[in-house]
């Protein structure tokens, strides 16, 4: 199974009710002329991808939410994959699906192109989340104000994730279940 776009749908108890969908991406940045790089192979994989995929399945298999739930789960790295929005939204939009879009690992060159991709998956409805070193540093750096580019994100109703998510990410999916992530999530404390 590959990291760079895989997809996994792992059926909890016999007769599986709910559908909870998770779409983990990392996303890639804009070059000088404003287009998204992307290559035909990158050279690295995303770590942080892989790290927060693994804590998702981890979840799924100690079954956080349940045994009615049938989870599916991609995670696309966008360094070499294109991020199809529409047919995200689509996936979402279909009757009994609940869940969250993750964004990944992301670094200051990114956020920008983290905010494009989550601004229409916020206005068709669907809970997205964006975290890694931007979010992380500028919440460590300047504990007592927000930075505008974090506030637009709130604005939009984007959730924001700073930390290591390693022990947290039960609580991101019960949030997620129940339809109330927190604004922000700050574990650069602990």
């Amino acid at each position: 199974m590959s990291i760079v776009e895989s997809s996994t749908k792992a059926r909890v108890g016999a007769s599986a009710r709910r559908r909870f969908r998770i779409v983990l991406i990392k996303p890639s940045h804009y070059d000088d002329d404003g287009y998204v790089i992307r290559w035909f192979r990158s050279t690295m994989p995303s770590n942080s991808l892989a790290s927060v995929y693994g804590l998702i399945m981890d979840a799924i298999d100690r079954k956080v939410l349940g045994d009615d739930v049938e989870f599916d789960v991609t995670a696309i790295d966008e360094t070499n994959t294109r991020v199809r929005i529409p047919q995200i939204i689509r996936d979402f939009q279909r009757e009994g699906t609940a869940g969250f879009v993750g964004l990944v690992g992301v670094q200051s060159n990114q956020y920008p192109r983290a905010l494009d991709i989550a601004r229409p998956l916020r206005a068709a409805g669907i809970q997205t989340i964006i975290g890694g070193f931007h979010i992380s540093g500028l919440l460590s750096m300047f504990p007592k104000e927000l930075m505008p580019d974090l506030q637009e994100a709130l604005d939009m109703g984007i959730s924001l994730f700073a930390g290591e998510a390693e022990g947290r990410m039960d609580q991101v999916l019960l949030d997620t279940n129940t339809k109330s992530l927190k604004p922000i999530y700050n574990f650069m404390n602990e």
